[in-house]
């Protein structure tokens, strides 16, 4: 059957090109052609602008590899003698640079508190759901986050979630700001969405940060809680006051501890639970508020020094009001449980969706050998008495299965955001200076500093990769990248558009769905195309066919 479509389509060539065969054909009009090119440029723009963004974390990984590779070279390795960067030692946690005070005047007191510090929060971590401000967390590890378990009631999977360490200033860009992706979230399993008892959940990241003294994972608690009384501070990018803006700096409150007797009193015997911490004043004035959830609540232990995680700002009653201080997760209850999970076996954890795509990167060998490690997990699930054998080809086919999941699912977001974004475009006005002036500036720098290093940074390479894995690593991820991409990131920005020129449409192929087969010819980015496909000629099945058409244009483009 699909040979004959193919030979009927073939033979429908000849009345395309204008032979008398007698068969009807249609030429769709101008203004059905604008709208095809019109959505068309618009996936196209996405399609480089999500390449350019993949480039420029693989660069930064690479520069941030780089670096690392600097601060541990000897004098043999700097044949210039040139000072190597700073590079901290060893990250203890809980401690942060002695910091000069903050002369800054407070602004926009958040319920109380002042701007911190640059650098007082190095375990501070942003937390972003689609690249917005979400919660806040807490860096425990060097790959671990803690935060508040209701962050993720209801929300989306990881590949949707980055986390921001070493940011300061939300509203500018900041060197010491590392963005990492999430590979895996960690609700509390008797964490309740109704009371909020046992609000904590630890996010994994795909990699781990670069420890610095901006960077650093804070202390987990003892497990006796400070005297009730003692100073604890708290800090976030949250609500300046109840439903009111976020702020743009990290902002920092001081509150005291208050007895569990007193939270019950104030907020409720049948709310407040042993696995929560109160704090603030009962005068109101200073408190958490939103935006601030899952970030922490920290003491100095007076004899170390040291700054430990006692709370994760949980929940509250408003924000500094009078009578209703705030509530915390109690994290000394749940300490046995964050150790357990972070020292969980690699094979005792279901694979997660970015570990299983991550393969798809890898030489076949590679890829055969990582695959049946992350599968192994499966066979913890077989049955009592069944055979190796047995029991291994369920592990791998339960594997494969999610692993098909997870490529169908990041598919289709890929595709639905594409189609969003041209949906947007036809729906409303947008403003193209992105695209006529900012977005050539990016790909200039991105060529600038990617594909044409200079000759002392490729010499460079070369000999931090003798001494350093993680350069030759990230470097290798710089070129995949390229490789991946090679088709949109060759256009240039002149180009970068989608031009249907020419639908001609053979009225004699109308199949049951109410589609018919024609040819397209187009310019697509600066190279002439021809190529063919179904197209509806009603306006909901014109519509609908569109993403159809466009689909094969890049396809056509990337052969």
């Amino acid at each position: 059957m699909l040979l004959v479509s193919l030979l009927q389509l073939l033979v429908g060539l000849d009345c395309f090109l204008g032979a008398p065969t007698g068969r009807e054909v249609y030429r769709m009009p101008q203004s059905a052609l604008k709208a095809l090119s019109d959505r068309g440029t618009v996936v196209l723009e996405a399609a480089l602008a999500s390449a350019l963004s993949a480039l420029e974390r693989a660069s930064s990984e690479r520069g941030r590899a780089e670096a690392g590779c600097r601060g541990f070279a000897s004098d043999e390795l700097d044949p210039k003698g040139l000072t190597a960067p700073f590079l901290p030692p060893a990250a203890v946690c809980g401690q942060r640079q002695t910091l000069a005070p903050n002369a800054t005047q407070p602004r926009s007191r958040i319920v109380g508190g002042s701007p911190a510090p640059p650098g007082s929060w190095p375990w501070l971590v942003n937390l972003q759901l689609d690249g917005a401000l979400m919660c806040g967390g807490v860096l425990v590890d060097s790959s671990w986050v803690v935060t508040a378990a209701h962050c993720f009631a209801g929300s989306r999977s990881e590949s949707y979630w980055t986390a921001v360490v070493g940011e300061f200033d939300i509203s500018k860009p900041d060197p010491d700001e590392q963005i990492l992706k999430v590979n895996r979230i960690i609700s509390h399993p008797k964490f309740n969405p109704k009371t909020f008892n046992n609000d904590i959940a630890l996010v994994e990241l795909t990699s781990p940060v670069v420890l610095s003294d901006r960077v650093t994972p804070v202390c987990l608690p003892p497990d006796t809680d400070p005297p009730t009384g003692s100073p604890c501070l708290v800090a976030g990018w949250g609500s300046l006051f109840e439903d009111g803006p976020s702020a743009d700096v990290v902002m920092e409150a001081k509150v005291p501890l208050l007895p569990q007797s007193t939270c019950k009193t104030a907020l409720g015997k049948e709310l407040v639970t042993n696995t929560m911490l109160c704090a603030g004043y009962l005068s109101g004035g200073v408190d958490s508020c939103q935006g601030d959830s899952g970030g922490p609540l920290i003491y100095q232990d007076r004899i170390s020094g040291r700054f430990q995680l006692y709370g994760i700002t949980s929940w509250g009653d408003g924000c500094g009001e009078k009578g209703k201080p705030g509530i915390y997760t109690r994290v000394s209850a749940f300490s046995d449980w964050i150790q357990a999970e972070i020292q969980k076996s690699f094979g005792s954890r279901e694979p997660t969706c970015p570990e299983l795509l991550k393969t798809s990167e890898l030489s076949e060998d590679e890829q055969r050998s990582e695959f049946s490690s992350l599968c192994r997990f499966y066979s913890l699930t077989c049955p009592a008495g069944q055979s190796p054998s047995t029991c291994s080809h369920m592990a791998e086919e339960k594997c494969l299965i999610r692993f098909k999941k997870c490529q169908l699912h990041s598919f289709l977001q890929t595709l639905l955001d594409l189609l969003q974004r041209a949906e947007d475009y036809i729906r409303d006005t947008v403003d193209l200076t992105f695209f006529t002036q900012t977005l050539p500036q990016l790909v200039e720098h991105i060529y600038n500093t990617a594909f044409t290093p200079t000759r002392e940074r490729r010499d460079l390479s070369l000999l931090q990769a003798a001494v350093c894995p993680g350069v030759t690593e990230s470097t290798q991820n710089v070129r995949q990248v390229k490789y991946s991409y090679h088709w949109v990131l060759g256009i240039a920005s002149k180009n970068l558009r989608m031009n249907i020129q020419e639908v001609l449409v053979d009225l004699s192929t109308k199949n049951p769905q109410g589609l018919y087969q024609a040819r397209v010819r187009a310019v697509v980015g600066g190279r002439p195309l021809t190529f063919y496909s179904l197209v509806g000629l009603e306006n909901e099945s014109f519509y609908r066919s569109m993403p159809r058409i466009i689909a094969l244009a890049l396809e056509a483009l990337k052969t």
